[in-house]
Parts: structure tokens; C-alpha cells; sequence
């Protein structure tokens, strides 16, 4: 966005602080200038003349030879533009002038010589209008500099749209001075604008508004408007920031949009008579200004005439046929806000950005829709005095903006900024800001500004950032910060990731991979993996990824599938987030940790006892925990529906391990076995600690024993057994077989190995034969029995 430096000393007198200064304290206090232009300085000796004579030109049917009387001498000029003629005053850029940089010299057009140059206005800069060369149609002294006359010399300063983007107040003139007169500590002149209230006596104009997305709407009507040329000085200033003059009453509503922020839109009231804000219907279509139609989404905010006609796209484009033209004399003029989120869809879904949506994107003051509505009428009636109001202002508005009121107390401001800040200098700011303000006993009761109070200002920390900056930011003193240094508290969860994926790798050769936490829906579908989304993606760029994932080893098996002709061996880990469902409106967002084998040369008992030893391994040496084995509780769908598991810890499940379902059809030739606990969980269950004894000198002794035990019993369910026997020799023990046959009648054979010994002596056969009995005596207590 551009900025006039003529333009705000309209408001407030910056004289006396140099550009480097305004430049220096803005970004530090609000924006951050990122150019600035020097406009004119560049346009040297171009004065006023009058055109004596107009010649034709011998060799050329578009050229014409002037005689030009420039004040201190008359020259011959050659000028090629349509509209010369004697008696014309226009302007000339003399010998040894320049015209926005380029020098001007004596030249020679088809064979004859031209002492100067007559220029338009868009040759100076100063106007859009290219068509002939300026027609200077009141009275000025011959060879005077039109620099006397019109205000060419400016500075432009450019500022970042987007650090602006919560600030809808400085997206004008009248805003950025007001910002300035706060930093520099200077008067704001007030806006000169007519009194509406004086026209309380005319008939209303016939206005509805019927959209809710339009929080205010107000109409004005003038009727005739007899000029037409825009005064000079607002066609220069809107040229210098960016936009191009077209008519009198279109540039005065895009000044005002340029000063005071509030975009406005003028309908000829000849063919607009009423109004009606109105939702647009599918297929609504309409031609703009620029001659471009554009298909209206439905239920967008749509401006109709009392016959409910589609006149303007709100808040973005107005409609060509009721648009302004040379010979409008009747105006009906619209100021407006509209809700910003609607604006923006809106704009979004037509493709149409323009200076008018892009500030009421930022979510306006309705406030500022009178201010804008008195101010246009105010300088229309400096420009044509003729003009005459012809109704009341007609105001529908609807929605506003809650009044916020916040509490803060000196003494918080100042321990958040960490400097102390005189009262004195505190209010200033306030007051600086429009702030109104009730102090006792050193604390505010603050009434926010309609025009801050737009989702800018909310919070106390909002009116702490409002006077750190306006105090300056760099006026803060640097200190350390005093706090007791405390020793930095590893987190176990954080800290065991790294160690169980470094654990993964290096002794079990595990490849760790990472992955998006979408749940890929398609490849689950076509292999019949059944996983649920708990959290679905209301707009996703792939149909595929619907949702999140909420179970890691689907993931894992894609990551299979796609590597699958490239090794004899896949083994990938991987520990990351999943949603495993909605508890009170809010997902349920985990961290789990899954592991997957998968050969073309290892069995799928061989795989299935590698993931038992890993989880194993990584419980009792890493983790310094326990996990059962629990066969009569359901797995995942994707597993065997026998040769898997739950893993649990007391009565809390922490994940599954078992072999691929045979009816999930990835490879025949893949044996697949695979782990998927809760990480979290994992880690927060009670650690065991680990029983240290010493090492018998003496020999140990083992002993098998073969147990009958009904065929669904687990090997679980035997340890537990074993381990309740109580004995004073150290014991330790394995399952060394398993046999199974239908002449053991419903019955199962487990062959355990155990080992033992003494500390104290070498074992004798009584010693051997006691321990013995006493354990069979005590497995038979639960009914199993040694095989015979």
C-alpha cells in the first residue's frame, strides 16, 4: 500500500521530522516501510504556455508545427496529439527540462526542428489521461512552473500489505496519520465533513437489507452534479499511489477509500431508485465495470435494485450498467461493511481481488460508514456547489461489533514490558490511540475504539503490545533475566524413543521409517484392512486420504506392498501419532509405536517368536517392565484370528502382536508378523526391578519335566503357575516343546527345562529328588499332572 506524505499533512503537520525519521519510528512502531518513491523531483522546467499557432506538418499527416509562446521567448514545437489548437494554454517541458527523468533536447520530427515538448498528464505522471496534451482551462501567468500551481513534488511510502493485515484502521491516509500523530506526539486535525443530520427532513431512500453478512448499509442520494473534471490535486495524489483517475464522482469514492479506508460505490440513482441487499441464487451472473462477467456463487452478498436486479457484487465489484458515466447528474452513493469472511470466499470463488476486498477482508469498523458517506458529500460540495442532497441517510444497521472494555493496572503493563513508564507517558499513549480511559489507584478501566475493536484488541497483553510500541521499542533497556537455574527434567517418554528406536536398529537390524498420519483409505480398501478414521478432512487434494489414521500397521503393511519386489526381507519400525477416537468433542490423539517382519524366507512361527523376543527384549532390558501374552481377547482385524494376541500389564491393554490374516492378501510368498502397542502407555507403566543374586560355584543341575494340560491352556497361564513355587534353591527355567495329539485326549504335552542349583553345596539326589516332588506336588494343586 502507498502513502502520501501531501496527502497525510492534510491531517497532521509533519514538518520539521525527516522522512528517515517517519520511516525509522513507523516500522519500528507499527508497520514496516518497505520503499519509498521521491515523486516530481524529477520534473524540471515545464511551465504553463500558450499555443499562438498550428501549423500543418509537410511530411507527416499526424504531426503538427506550433508556434509557443512560453513566457520569456516563443519556440517552434513539433506535437503530434489530436487536440491542439491556437489560443490553447497547456504544458510545455522546455530545453534542458526533464520530464520524470528524461531529459528534454532539441529534436528533429520528419525533418523539422522542435524546441521543446507539450505533455499529458500521464507524460507527467500526474494523471491517467493520454489522449492530447493538457488543456489548461483557468487562468495562470505564461512561463510560470506548473510546480507553482500543481502539487507534483510528493514522497511515496510504500508499506507491507501483510504486516498491516490485522490493522483494517491503516489501510488509509487519515489512519496512518492518526498512528502518527500518537509516535510523534503531534495534533490530528480533524476531518472536514458535512453534518448528515441536516438532511434528517428528506424522504429516506427505499433500502432493505436482507443478507445478514452485511452488518451495516447506508445510501445517501445527490442530484445535480454538474462537474465532471476531477480537481487536480485528488487526481495527482490517487496516480501516486496506484490508481488510475477515471471520472469525478468514481475518483472521489476511491479517494475516500484511499484516505479513510471505508470502500464506497456509486450508483447512477437515474437506474438504481432503491436498493436491496440480497443473497444471490445459483447461476446468478453479471457484467462489472471492467465489461467482464462473472457467475456469482450462490448465497453470496449481491446488491440489487428494488426490483431485485443484481447491481453490484458486494464488497467487490460494482455492475456496468448502473455504473457512473459522463453524463450521470444523479448519484446514489453506498457505504457499507460486510462481514470479512464472506468477502473473501466470495472474491476467492469469482477470482477477483480488488482494493475494495481487500479491505473489507480485514474485517472494517461499521462506524466508519457514516464518516465516509459525510466526507464524500463535504468534497463533492467543494468541487460542484451546486449540488443538491436530494434524501435523508438511510442507515441499516444491523450487526455491531460488542463494546470491549479491558482492566489493566500500570503495575502488570510495566512488569510484562520490564521497564517503568510515567504515568504521564502512559496516558499520552491512550489518549494518542483514542483509548478513553478511567484510572483508580493506578488501574484503567480502557474502552476500546470501534476501529481497533475489529479482532485487533481483546486481550490485556493486546494494550501491553500498544504501549510497548508507541513507548518505542527501541527505548527499552536490555536486562538479564534473574531466575534460578534448575536442572532440565528428561522427559522418560522422549528420552525412550530415541533409545528404543536406536535399540531397533541396531540389535534387531530394524529399519525405522515415517510416514504421514493419514489413514490411506483406498490401499485398505483393496486389500480389506479394516481401520477406522475417528477424525475425517472436511476438503483433502487426495480421495485417498480421507482421514486420520488411527492405527499404525496399515501404514506399515502400504510401506510393505511398496517395497516388497525389492527385498527378501522387510523389517521397518516406526513411533509415531495416531487418533484413536473423540472423548468430549476432542480426538484422542496417541503416540504408538509399530514393528513389522515380513520374509520370503523365515517362517511365519519363525517371524511370530522374533516379535515375542523383541517385545520382550525391549520390556525387560530397556523399559524395565513386563508385558503378558493374552490369547482370548480380540486382535485387530488384519491379524490371525489364533496366532495373535493382546499385550497387557496387569488388566491395562497396551497393544497387539500376531501374523497376518490370511485373508488379507499382500504376498503368498511373504510370511508377515507384526507388534502395535501404545507408546505412551508403554512407557508409564511401574518399572520392575531386576532381583541381583550371586552365581553358585557349584554344579547346577537340570531337569525336564513333561506336563499334561488342557490343550486351550496358554503358556502364560503355566508360567504363572511355576513362578507361585516356592523353593530355597536358585531356579530357573524354559519351555523347551510342545507336543499335541488326539491320543492325549483333549489333552497337550509342554516339556519345561529347568535349572538348578545351591549357593551353599553341590546338589545331592535328595536335594534333586525333593525339589522335584515338591514341584509336581505343588502343579498338581491345579490339576496338571506329569505325563507318564
Amino acid at each position: 500500500m502507498k502513502i502520501s506524505i501531501n496527502w497525510l499533512n492534510d491531517f497532521i503537520d509533519l514538518s520539521g521530522i525527516t522522512h528517515e525519521e517517519i520511516i525509522k519510528r513507523f516500522t519500528l512502531s507499527s508497520a514496516e516501510i518497505e520503499d519509498i518513491e521521491y515523486k516530481g523531483q524529477d520534473t524540471v522546467g515545464v511551465v504553463f504556455a500558450k499555443i499562438l499557432e498550428v501549423n500543418e506538418h509537410p511530411k507527416s499527416d499526424h504531426l503538427h508545427i506550433l508556434k509557443v509562446d512560453k513566457g520569456d521567448e516563443i519556440v517552434q514545437v513539433v506535437c503530434g496529439a489530436h487536440n491542439v489548437r491556437p489560443n490553447m494554454i497547456t504544458a510545455l517541458a522546455t530545453l534542458g527540462g526533464k520530464v520524470q527523468g528524461h531529459k528534454i533536447t532539441k529534436a528533429k520530427l520528419a525533418g523539422v526542428e522542435s524546441f521543446g515538448m507539450c505533455c499529458s498528464e500521464d507524460e507527467l505522471g500526474i494523471g491517467s489521461d493520454n489522449s492530447g496534451i493538457m488543456d489548461i482551462n483557468f487562468e495562470v501567468k505564461i512561463g510560470q512552473d506548473i510546480k507553482e500551481y500543481y502539487p507534483i513534488e510528493d514522497t511515496v511510502f510504500e508499506i507491507d500489505n501483510k504486516s498491516l493485515t490485522n490493522r483494517p484502521d491503516l489501510w488509509g491516509h487519515y489512519g496512518i496519520a492518526s498512528e502518527l500523530a500518537c509516535i510523534f506526539n503531534r495534533p490530528l486535525k480533524a476531518i472536514r465533513m458535512v453534518n448528515l443530520d441536516d438532511y434528517n427532513n428528506l424522504p429516506a431512500l427505499d433500502v432493505m437489507n436482507e443478507n445478514e453478512n452485511c452488518y451495516r448499509y447506508s445510501a445517501i442520494a445527490v442530484d445535480n452534479v454538474t462537474a465532471k473534471t476531477t480537481p487536480s490535486t485528488m487526481k495527482i495524489r490517487l496516480n501516486y499511489v496506484g490508481m488510475r483517475d477515471i471520472n469525478l464522482l468514481t475518483d472521489m469514492a476511491n479517494y475516500i477509500m484511499l484516505e479513510l479506508g471505508q470502500p464506497m460505490h456509486t450508483f447512477d440513482h437515474s437506474i438504481v431508485k432503491g436498493i436491496r441487499v440480497i443473497k444471490s441464487k445459483k447461476g446468478t451472473k453479471l457484467r462489472t465495470l471492467e465489461g467482464d462477467e462473472h457467475e456469482i456463487p450462490e448465497n453470496a452478498c449481491v446488491i440489487a435494485d428494488n426490483n431485485y436486479e443484481p447491481v453490484a457484487i458486494a464488497g467487490i465489484k460494482g455492475g456496468l450498467l448502473s455504473g457512473i458515466n459522463d453524463d450521470t447528474t444523479s448519484l446514489l452513493l453506498e457505504s457499507a461493511t460486510f462481514e470479512s469472511s464472506s468477502i473473501r470466499k466470495t472474491s476467492t470463488a469469482i477470482g477477483l481481488k480488488t482494493d475494495a476486498s481487500l479491505r473489507y477482508e480485514k474485517s472494517l469498523d461499521p462506524e466508519l460508514t457514516k464518516i465516509a458517506s459525510a466526507r464524500f458529500v463535504q468534497l463533492l460540495k467543494e468541487v460542484d456547489p451546486s449540488i443538491n442532497v436530494a434524501s435523508r441517510y438511510t442507515d441499516c444497521y444491523t450487526t455491531k461489533y460488542p463494546s470491549i472494555i479491558i482492566t489493566i493496572s500500570k503495575e502488570f503493563i510495566e512488569k510484562r514490558i520490564g521497564i517503568s513508564i510515567d504515568k504521564s507517558e502512559m496516558e499520552r499513549i491512550f489518549n494518542g490511540l483514542e483509548f478513553k480511559f478511567v484510572e483508580k489507584n493506578g488501574v484503567y478501566d480502557i474502552s476500546i475504539p470501534t476501529f481497533r475493536a475489529t479482532k485487533d484488541i481483546s486481550l490485556r497483553e493486546d494494550i501491553i503490545e500498544e504501549v510497548a510500541r508507541m513507548y518505542g521499542y527501541d527505548r527499552i533497556v536490555e536486562k538479564s533475566c534473574e531466575f534460578p537455574l534448575q536442572p532440565v527434567r528428561i522427559d522418560r517418554e522422549h528420552y525412550m524413543e530415541y533409545e528404543v528406536k536406536k535399540f531397533l536398529a541396531e540389535k534387531y537390524d530394524i529399519n525405522e521409517v515415517h510416514s504421514h498420519i493419514w489413514n490411506f483409505e483406498n490401499f485398505n480398501d483393496e486389500y480389506g484392512i479394516k481401520s477406522p478414521s475417528y477424525v475425517g478432512l472436511m476438503d483433502s487434494s487426495n480421495s485417498g486420504q480421507t482421514g486420520l489414521r488411527s492405527e499404525l500397521l496399515p501404514t506399515l503393511l502400504k510401506f510393505l506392498v511398496e517395497n516388497k519386489n525389492s527385498f527378501d526381507n522387510v523389517r521397518i519400525a516406526e513411533i509415531g501419532r495416531v487418533v484413536s477416537g473423540i472423548h468430549n468433542q476432542h480426538a484422542v490423539e496417541e503416540k504408538h509405536m509399530a514393528v513389522l517382519l515380513a520374509s520370503c524366507i523365515k517362517s511365519e512361527k519363525e517371524l511370530y517368536f522374533e516379535c515375542k523376543e523383541i517385545i520382550e527384549d525391549l520390556c525387560n532390558n530397556l523399559l524395565q517392565t513386563k508385558l503378558d501374552y493374552v490369547t482370548d481377547s480380540k486382535t485387530l482385524q488384519y491379524m490371525h484370528p489364533v496366532n495373535s494376541c493382546v499385550l497387557a500389564n496387569e488388566d491395562i491393554k497396551i497393544g497387539y502382536m500376531g501374523v497376518i490374516n490370511p485373508t488379507i492378501n499382500i504376498d503368498k510368498k511373504l510370511n508377515i508378523a507384526m507388534i502395535e502397542v501404545d507408546f505412551s502407555q508403554l512407557c508409564k507403566l511401574p518399572r520392575v526391578s531386576k532381583n541381583i543374586r550371586d552365581i553358585s560355584k557349584y554344579q547346577d543341575v537340570n531337569i525336564d519335566l513333561n506336563f499334561l494340560v488342557d490343550k486351550n491352556t496358554t503358556y502364560g497361564e503355566i508360567e504363572a503357575i511355576i513362578n507361585k513355587y516356592i523353593t530355597k534353591l536358585d531356579m530357573t527355567y524354559e519351555l523347551k516343546d510342545i507336543y499335541e495329539s488326539e491320543k492325549l485326549n483333549g489333552k497337550k504335552s509342554m516339556t519345561f527345562s529347568f535349572n538348578i542349583s545351591s549357593l551353599n553345596k553341590t546338589l545331592t539326589s535328595q536335594d534333586i529328588d525333593k525339589f522335584t516332588n515338591n514341584l509336581v506336588k505343588h502343579m498338581g494343586e491345579s490339576n496338571i499332572e506329569l505325563r507318564s
